[in-house]
């Protein structure tokens, strides 16, 4: 299978508040799922850089411990983030989630490729934020489908740059108003779960828990920009189109 095959109804992406509230039943609905492959991904490999970390007497706080903690982050999310997005989307389609081991195998699968993409993300909106506030919102926006267009278009896109943007064209503020209660939420769940773990920042082993905890809380991100990304993509009615059963190899319409 090259990509997944976008063959089902989806519900356009015209409601802000509709989307938000889809965003919080489906992540809510699938928690064991998000949270099992996110911590699968996560939690062992921060323990062991943590304890690495903690034998090479490297500070739990400052600059040094934030630059190494967000270099993990981004490559452990490149393999976390595309399993969740495999297991969701299958969800969509046929109503059953895949195995763990299948998730994560398709995740391995487009690791290199959604690092690589990210990477240049992240790059693009910090020099773009350099300049003024507003132009690294609009480049945050304008790339905000690059690792839901690496996990599902896969192989079927090579631009991912140009197909997001694309995407974005022309549906920016409405992007912007169901991105920025998310971020709110997001803020207040790190503040919950740091609250849970006080003591962490002088904690290596706390730090790697609250780390993999936080990003399970982020996958909310996920599952509103991938439920944005089915809305924008030719959306089929939810009445007009029966569901179809998944199929290997299948090329989307």
């Amino acid at each position: 299978m090259d990509h997944i095959e976008i063959d089902f109804p989806v519900e356009p992406f015209r409601s802000v508040p509709r989307l938000l509230l889809r965003s919080v039943l489906l992540f809510g609905s699938n928690l064991p799922f998000i949270a099992g492959v996110t911590l699968l991904v996560f939690l062992p490999a921060t323990l062991v850089l943590q304890l690495g970390y903690s034998l090479l007497n490297v500070p739990s706080s400052g600059i040094l411990s934030y630059f190494l903690m967000t270099a993990g982050d981004l490559i452990l999310s490149a393999l976390a983030v595309p399993a969740v997005l495999y297991g969701l989307t299958l969800k969509l389609r046929n109503g059953k989630l895949p195995p763990l081991s299948d998730a994560l195998g398709w995740g391995r699968r487009q690791w290199r490729k959604m690092l690589w993409n990210t990477f240049k993300m992240e790059v693009s909106i910090l020099l773009a934020s350099l300049l003024l506030l507003v132009p690294g919102i609009i480049a945050a926006i304008d790339l905000i489908f690059t690792e839901t267009i690496v996990a599902l278009e896969a192989d079927r896109t090579t631009d991912v740059r140009e197909r997001t943007r694309s995407l974005a064209k022309g549906h920016r503020w409405r992007i912007f108003f169901a991105m920025l209660p998310l971020t709110v939420l997001g803020m207040l769940g790190s503040m919950l779960v740091l609250k849970a773990l006080e003591g962490a920042a002088n904690s290596h082993l706390l730090l790697a828990v609250a780390d993999s905890l936080l990003t399970v809380v982020s996958q909310l991100t996920t599952v509103a920009v991938l439920l944005i990304y089915l809305g924008l993509i030719e959306p089929r009615p939810l009445a007009a189109t029966a569901r179809k059963p998944p199929g290997k190899g299948r090329r989307a319409r």
